[in-house]
Parts: C-alpha cells; sequence; structure tokens
C-alpha cells in the first residue's frame, strides 16, 4: 500500500483506505498485535494506537477489514472476539463506525 492510495483522515490521526491489490511497502519490522473492538478501545484511551487503515477483503464488493496500528511501530486487525478471526464489515460505513467506537476521531474521509 502506497500513502497516496486511498482515504486519510483530517486532524492529527490518520485513517487509511487501502486496496488490497496494492503491496504494502510500510515498514519491515512490524510487530503483529490484533486486537478486538475491547481492547482496541482500551489501547486508544491509554495512546498506544496512533491510526488504522480499512482494507477491502479480496474477491468481495463491499467487505472490509481494520488493522489498527500503535505507537510503537506494531499493527494488527481488529478480531471478532466470538471467532478471534479478522473482523469483516458489510460496508464501508460499518467499519467507519467501529473507528469511532473505538475512539478515533475525523470529521472526513478524502481520497489522496
Amino acid at each position: 500500500m502506497r500513502e497516496d492510495d486511498g482515504f486519510a483522515a483530517s486532524g492529527n490521526q490518520h485513517v487509511i483506505l487501502a486496496n488490497a491489490g496494492i503491496p504494502f511497502r510500510g515498514k519491515a519490522n512490524m510487530i503483529e498485535c490484533n486486537r478486538t473492538m475491547e481492547q482496541a478501545k482500551r489501547d486508544f484511551a491509554s495512546g498506544r494506537l496512533t491510526g488504522a487503515t480499512l482494507i477491502r477483503v479480496p474477491m468481495t464488493a463491499s467487505d472490509w477489514t481494520v488493522r489498527l496500528s500503535g505507537a510503537k511501530g506494531d499493527a494488527g486487525m481488529l478480531l471478532d472476539v466470538q471467532t478471534l478471526d479478522p473482523y469483516c464489515f458489510a460496508s464501508l460505513d460499518k467499519a467507519v463506525m467501529a473507528l469511532d467506537q473505538i475512539g478515533f476521531s475525523f470529521s472526513q474521509l478524502k481520497v489522496i
């Protein structure tokens, strides 16, 4: 994923909407740290989350997952608490609402 492919939120927190077909070009030494909604809320409140990426689920027209970015370079998927699989949202709106529930605040999403 390149930073210029997707959406970004205004303010000091960033939300990037990624096309799953674009290769990730981030840090090579990322730590995988998946979180449930409650863990994400806790980590956001304590300042351990810095951003999120919305990723389209491959082979679907409308499903999305959320990848959370931590303050120490860690990143991981938002998990369904019952199955511990990445949570799949049926629409972009529902994925954005999940970010709002976690605590991310933004007033707009824009293509960059």
